[in-house]
């Protein structure tokens, strides 16, 4: 007699084969149907090549377009979706491109055109940034926004974070800001590449229009010291992080002029003290004056102002 353990060993064999039958017939057929779909997957690729080759760009587009749509798992659908990028790119529809690269490097990391994918995505957004793209169904070009151009510089910088391009695109988005006159936000992004690629080879320019952009609002209207310090401690910086940048010389420059701003301020104040009768504090700010400052009229009238008044 079986005992019951090798009982229960048969009877989980025969299960087992049962279930293996009862699935076979299930398994052909998936398989039969997904064959068949990737068959239709192929042809409709096959027209749509045929019809990009015949120089018919919005027959072919339509066709890759319906294999994404329809066959979104058949072996032709990554080069179907790389295809309709390079067709809308190179007809000039660069944001259409941008959008469809984005959705190629999203579904389709395997695919061996990821690395250029990721390169025209780049290139369309320099483009961008630089100037004029055609943004209209008329084919009217237009400058696209800010924020826009920002949020495709954006996309490029995160594709691949530690790399080069990552830096230019942080860098290009400060530039976009500030040819759009948005300083706070030229500033934040000029920062944000100094903070997170601190040897980049655009930290020092970035750094440098950091103080470049706090001088001007100073210049603008707002000329009270806190702007003027944080110009300074920006080209102070740069001295200090890039000291052998082609901007150190520049940015000693600008300092060398917020501390003659700073002189005269402080000239213009004693001035200012002195004909309002309250001559001890005109001394202190005249005595600042020769205190920051080397020979010079302004030194030399400051001292004579400080003789006249009295004091020491």
């Amino acid at each position: 007699m079986l005992s019951s353990k090798t009982s229960l060993l048969l009877l989980l064999g025969a299960t087992l084969a049962f279930s293996s039958c009862s699935s076979d017939p299930d398994q052909a057929r998936l398989s039969s149907e997904a064959r068949a779909l990737d068959g239709l997957a192929q042809g409709l690729y096959n027209a749509s090549y045929d019809a990009e080759k015949a120089g018919q760009v919005s027959s072919a587009v339509k066709g890759y377009k319906k294999i994404n749509r329809l066959y979104p798992m058949s072996p032709v659908a990554a080069d179907s979706q790389y295809r309709v990028s390079r067709l809308l790119q190179n007809d000039g529809e660069l944001l259409k491109a941008f959008e469809s690269y984005d959705s190629f490097l999203k579904n389709y990391p395997a695919s061996s055109h990821y690395a250029d994918a990721m390169k025209q995505q780049e290139v369309i957004a320099h483009n961008v940034a630089n100037g004029q793209i055609k943004n209209s169904f008329l084919g009217w070009k237009s400058r696209i926004d800010a924020k826009r151009t920002a949020e495709m510089l954006t996309k490029v910088r995160n594709n691949a974070p530690r790399s080069v391009s990552a830096e230019k695109a942080q860098f290009t988005i400060g530039t976009v800001y500030r040819s759009r006159k948005n300083p706070q936000k030229a500033i934040e992004a000029f920062r944000g590449l100094t903070r997170d690629y601190p040897l980049s080879q655009y930290a020092s320019e970035a750094q440098y229009q950091i103080g470049a952009m706090l001088l001007d609002e100073a210049k603008s209207g707002n000329q009270d010291a806190a702007n003027l310090d944080r110009a300074r401690n920006a080209f102070e910086d740069l001295l200090i992080r890039h000291p052998g940048s082609k901007r150190a010389a520049d940015a000693k420059r600008q300092i060398a002029k917020i501390s003659s701003g700073d002189i005269q301020r402080s000239y213009d104040i004693a001035e200012f003290y002195r004909k309002k009768g309250q001559n001890k504090s005109a001394i202190l700010y005249y005595k600042e004056v020769v205190r920051t400052s080397k020979s010079g009229p302004l030194r030399s009238k400051a001292q004579a102002k400080i003789s006249e008044l009295g004091g020491s």
